[in-house]
């Protein structure tokens, strides 16, 4: 409920789905394929349940999931989701100085 009221007074959320070709089989690990376009999700204020639907699709070579040197052998691939909050101040702020001082000797 938190990140919706955020949303309320700026934050986006935005998807960001990258195609893996997986190897071995069941890893989290792969090569990038190919990535979808960032899209922000309709994200809204509120304090009831949100879903939003998403079905979308991108077509990848079957050459490009041999990534192992057996032929014949099976292919994986899997995508990799991340949602990226746009518009939080970050994590740790930029370094700043103070005026430097000199003690002499």
């Amino acid at each position: 409920m938190f990140e919706r009221h955020l949303a309320g007074l700026g934050l986006v959320f935005q998807e960001q789905i990258a195609v893996i070709g997986v190897d071995p089989a069941g890893s989290t690990t792969g090569t990038v394929l190919t990535n979808f376009p960032n899209a922000n999700l309709p994200v809204t204020d509120g304090g009831v349940t949100q879903t939003i639907a998403r079905n979308i699709s991108k077509t990848v070579t079957r050459a490009s999931l041999q990534e192992d040197s057996g032929l014949g052998d099976d292919d994986e691939i899997r995508c990799r989701i991340r949602i990226a909050a746009i518009g939080l101040p970050p994590a740790v702020t930029p370094d700043a100085f103070t005026d430097q001082e000199i003690l002499v000797g």
